[in-house]
């Protein structure tokens, strides 16, 4: 049976459409004006797994008093850079585009990010770097096991120049730092949200619209199983149809939903992305039919924070509050996870994406082992005392000033402290610091042992960490600091194609439904995110070229 477009969007697509076909047909408001939900949750949620499932925010389940319709070319469902970019391209094409934006301002997480990956743009010809994008292509590929979508990556590597000289041409002024990877940093972050509210003034809001502080609750189908538009409540409880002929989906995944994280990656660690990104956008296009790729799940781990960091800034100055964070990314200590096992070669940790994706893999935190004598030869010679010549690679953020050779004053003050505050543990002995930790006393105190006498041996047989980084902890007591890796945000959960539409479980299109950003990048990678400036190359990009496609095909 058909579901009018004021119903609520089913679970599954009437037929199969093809790739190219955009609805444009305009409905009339019901005499009751009332959104419903429909009974057909049990249907849609069966092809999500249970816990998934009851991890969702709900927003499809809700009934809504549509008191007000409007008619759009595009709604673009999502603010951060993919949403803005993708409106403000189409609208360039003489589209009457309306952006829905559940916070009050633009940008999302662009605000607080540092830097894409961007080969070949005219920020890279100017410093005098020209790349060979294909070894870059066919490692990715490779290093995905080819459980991707090969044409995918191809675009997006060899668009993202054309689209930050785009953004470049609307004011942003990007910085080449290179770093191996065609590292362009964005603008200073002060200077992001003028420009994004200047490209959306001029382009946007003259032939269309922009809601703030409005949420998107559920998609519109129309008769022929096509997406028409969305249904979404203001600020002020008031609910609107927003119809269209192309919806897109720029919600910025689930990453602050820790149940629906959990579920999805079997992940507990810190989030610091933006809470408002709770999954909403996800359960709509599900709800609407769309396929839940079969890597959904991965996660953008990116740093290392140790718990102690906060409660020790309240008590003692930024350098030493830091100790225990600062030992989280020097590689001359031993990480062993919950059970007091090494987990990992712990050079690893001068690198933030293995370091991340090393340690989630084994648990939601690790411990840092510092013995008694390692912090003696610290508060005498810092970091130097322990061999190391690099600079622990703490977010710019979280590093305190100091050389590698300042002394670490207090630091069993500062340690003891950590354990005061619930945040660390100590024991006389292995198997004392292991009945703390709740480690298995007999696997700890056996890896300890083992990794001094590698330590001695200079030759690592477990993981092969290089002969400069063993260094043996010595006597007691010790100390175990609770390092967690820092979530980012979510990474994928619609399958789209090189025209970002949304596909079905039949991998056809669904009509007038798209989806950019982190959110439709779960055809670049076959589990998780673990690039390198990537995440905001695709956030560029992918709204770059949506936006230029939707203009393609409706104008």
């Amino acid at each position: 049976m058909a579901v009018s477009r004021r119903g609520f969007v089913g679970a599954t697509l009437a037929g199969a459409f093809a790739a190219c076909g955009l609805a444009a047909c305009s409905p009339s408001v019901s005499s009751s004006g009332k959104e419903s939900a429909s009974n057909d949750a049990v249907d849609w949620k069966s092809r999500l797994d249970v816990m998934l499932s009851s991890a969702l925010p709900g927003n499809t389940s809700e009934d809504v008093d549509v008191q007000e319709t409007q008619d759009y070319d595009v709604v673009v469902v999502g603010a951060g850079c993919s949403g803005t970019n993708t409106a403000v391209r189409a609208a360039q094409a003489g589209l009457r585009v309306a952006i829905v934006e559940k916070t009050s301002h633009l940008g999302g997480a662009s605000l607080k990010s540092w830097a894409p990956s961007v080969p070949n743009s005219s920020f890279a010809k100017a410093a005098g770097v020209t790349t060979d994008t294909e070894p870059i292509i066919q490692s990715w590929i490779a290093d995905s096991h080819w459980r991707v979508d090969a044409a995918a990556i191809r675009q997006l590597v060899n668009s993202s120049s054309a689209a930050v000289d785009w953004m470049a041409e609307l004011g942003w002024n990007f910085t080449y730092l290179g770093m191996g990877a065609d590292i362009t940093a964005l603008p200073e972050y002060d200077e992001r949200g003028p420009l994004f509210d200047a490209m959306v003034e001029e382009f946007v809001k003259p032939e269309g619209a922009l809601f703030f502080e409005t949420t998107a609750k559920r998609l519109v189908k129309n008769e022929d199983g096509s997406i028409g538009g969305v249904v979404v409540v203001d600020n002020q409880g008031r609910g609107m149809q927003l119809n269209a002929r192309a919806v897109v989906i720029a919600t910025g995944g689930y990453g602050a939903n820790a149940a629906m994280v959990k579920a999805a990656f079997g992940f507990e660690g810190v989030f610091a992305g933006l809470p408002q990104n709770i999954g909403e956008g996800l359960e709509m296009a599900w709800h609407a039919g769309a396929c839940k790729p079969q890597n959904f799940g991965g996660q953008m781990l990116h740093q290392t924070l140790a718990r102690a960091t906060d409660s020790l800034l309240s008590s003692f100055d930024d350098f030493p509050a830091k100790y225990p964070m600062i030992l989280s990314y020097v590689a001359n200590v031993l990480n062993v996870g919950p059970t007091g096992k090494r987990f990992r070669s712990e050079s690893l940790v001068l690198d933030a994406v293995p370091a991340a994706n090393s340690s989630a893999y084994q648990g939601s935190f690790h411990y840092v082992i510092v013995s008694k004598s390692m912090m003696d030869t610290l508060e005498a010679q810092g970091l130097t005392g322990l061999g190391v010549d690099y600079s622990p690679g703490l977010p710019p953020e979280y590093k305190p000033v100091y050389d590698l050779d300042t002394p670490w004053e207090g630091i069993t003050d500062v340690f003891d402290r950590m354990v005061e505050d619930g945040k660390g543990y100590k024991g006389d002995t292995a198997e004392d610091l292991a009945r703390a930790a709740g480690m298995d006393a007999e696997i700890f105190s056996a890896q300890l042992a083992s990794y001094d006498a590698s330590c001695e041996a200079g030759v690592d047989e477990q993981y092969g960490k290089p002969a400069a980084y063993l260094k043996k902890l010595g006597e007691g007591p010790y100390y175990a600091i609770i390092a967690e890796e820092n979530n980012l945000c979510s990474w994928g959960g619609l399958l789209v194609n090189t025209d970002y539409q949304v596909l079905d479980d039949a991998k056809l299109p669904i009509k007038g439904l798209y989806a950019v950003g982190n959110e439709a990048g779960g055809n670049l990678y076959n589990d998780t995110y673990v690039g390198f400036g990537y995440g905001m190359a695709n956030t560029i990009t992918s709204g770059y070229l949506c936006g230029t496609k939707l203009g393609e095909a409706l104008s």
